[in-house]
């Protein structure tokens, strides 16, 4: 059985096309879910350098880059992949029944 508690509905699955991203807002923050493949990720949708809406970034993989100043961040774990120490919070995300539900920020 799946526990839900501390998740937030977020979505379905329908919403989030394969190679694309939804921004929702959770607990006043702006999250960024991204479906790869059928996997889906949550990362907190501001760069940390200057503020770049990450969803309007560019997706290669697994990897997103800030469309202000290109800073890449791992989708999976937040961490920035330029070595310039950056990072962003990740987000738990499950999928039960077609429905996406976002938990607690993981430690990086």
């Amino acid at each position: 059985m799946v526990t839900m508690e501390g998740f937030q509905l977020v979505g379905s699955v329908e919403d989030i096309p394969p190679g694309q991203s939804k921004v929702v807002t959770i607990n006043n923050r702006a999250i960024v879910l991204f479906n790869i493949e059928g996997q889906y990720f949550a990362i907190y949708n501001i760069c940390p350098h200057e503020g770049g809406p990450l969803n309007e970034g560019r997706l290669k993989g697994f990897v997103v880059s800030c469309p202000w100043h290109d800073l890449a961040f791992d989708i999976r774990n937040g961490r920035g992949t330029d070595g310039g120490g950056y990072c962003v919070g990740s987000y738990e995300v499950r999928v039960l029944d077609g429905e996406i539900f976002v938990g607690p920020r993981r430690k990086t």
